[in-house]
């Protein structure tokens, strides 16, 4: 937001949860503001700053997931994976652990841990000091009445690695048959999909992982892949199941991360909260559509965090070719962030930023802001004195 000059408009094209819009709001820089998505990320934060759920506590779990997340945007978006809108948040493994935390922090419930066989007031200090204890105990609970298997938690565990890497193998080495057989490479597989980098998932051993049963469909008629999704379904469901028993050997990390991100919920909570008092609100537009359709006032800044090229994730696709032909035309200021655009666009900032969802820890990437080039003298004209030009 300090690289932004002030305007009396302010357009975020591609809202998403709207973050930017908020930051803008905050930021004293703009008079109006318009969000505009092609999902409807943006109503979610209405509702939010209009106190819609600061008495939500439900629990949801991945049933009732599928069952609200059409009609629901909070269900949809807060309670699946990566906020993607279509999965649910935890692993079928992972999620009567979850539940139970859930009643006992936010019901005061204990119920579900005692059925663990875990006596726990269920404070942080308290997980945190028997971890191992409950761990093996969620376990054994798990096998038994989940797994139904009679199997001692200790011989479960035993050579888990070795299971887990032979099964990879496995599903791994049928996939290198289809792709020879098919006389195909992995990069012909990324220009097939459009996403560039997932074949080094699906082929090679570093981060590897089996398609969706979306895309192995899809690769089936480009692969010789003879085998239906529910045929290899079962053994891909086993090694998810083994892969998610291990992970939780690592539950003392996701308490330090839960630690972190339960400072940074209570932030973003202020930062809500001074956002609610201000008169602003009623100077906010939201609008879903295509940012082609969106019309632009005179004195505007038009902030377009477009889906960066190589990476999926926008529905239907997106144009990127058809972006930068409209960021040429447009006469008000347009900021892009990106991590590389055309020859004939101008980058004036760059910012490192932590990668979030992946599995490196402490990843790093460099953001850039934009700006279309015959936009060169306006943006000298207006930008931000501590702001350097590149």
């Amino acid at each position: 937001m300090s690289r932004f000059p002030k305007k009396t408009h302010f357009y975020d094209m591609f809202a998403g949860g709207c973050s930017v819009t908020h930051g803008a709001m905050l930021s004293g820089k703009f008079e109006t503001f318009t969000a505009n998505d092609i999902s409807d990320y943006p109503s979610v934060f209405l509702e939010a700053i209009a106190g819609k759920f600061r008495n939500e506590k439900r629990w949801i779990s991945r049933e009732d997931f599928f069952k609200l997340k059409d009609s629901e945007p909070y269900v949809r978006y807060c309670w699946s994976f990566g906020n993607n809108g279509n999965d649910y948040l935890y692993s079928k493994e992972v999620e009567p652990w979850k539940k139970a935390l859930h009643y006992a922090r936010v019901f005061g419930d204990l119920s579900l841990m005692e059925q663990f066989g875990i006596k726990t007031d269920c404070t942080g200090a308290d997980i945190k000091r028997n971890m191992d204890e409950y761990k093996k105990k969620y376990i054994i609970w798990y096998c038994s009445n989940v797994l139904h298997s009679s199997l001692d938690v200790l011989e479960l565990q035993k050579n888990l690695q070795e299971r887990i890497e032979h099964n990879s193998e496995e599903l791994r080495s049928y996939l290198l048959e289809g792709l020879k057989k098919a006389n195909k490479r992995p990069c012909d597989v990324d220009r097939f999909l459009g996403i560039h980098g997932m074949a080094g998932h699906y082929f090679g051993r570093s981060q590897w992982e089996f398609p969706t049963k979306e895309v192995y469909e899809k690769l089936q008629g480009f692969l010789y892949l003879p085998r239906n999704y529910e045929e290899i379904y079962g053994l891909q469901e086993l090694l998810q199941s083994l892969q998610s028993l291990q992970s939780l050997q690592s539950l003392q990390s996701l308490q330090r991360l839960q630690s972190l991100e339960r400072l940074q919920s209570l932030e973003r909570l202020q930062s809500l909260q001074s956002l609610q008092r201000l008169q602003s609100l009623e100077r906010l537009e939201v609008l879903r559509g295509d940012y082609k359709a969106v019309p632009i006032l005179p004195d505007s800044l038009v902030y377009c965090d477009i889906p960066y090229k190589g990476t999926g994730g926008y529905e239907g696709g997106f144009n990127h070719s058809e972006f930068y032909e409209w960021a040429r035309k447009q006469k008000e200021l347009v900021i892009i962030s990106e991590y590389s655009m055309p020859k004939d666009f101008i980058c004036i900032a760059e910012i490192e930023k932590a990668v979030l969802l992946c599995s490196s820890v402490g990843k790093k990437a460099v953001e850039k802001l934009f700006i279309p080039g015959h936009q060169r003298d306006l943006w000298e004209r207006v930008r931000p004195k501590e702001t350097l030009f590149d």
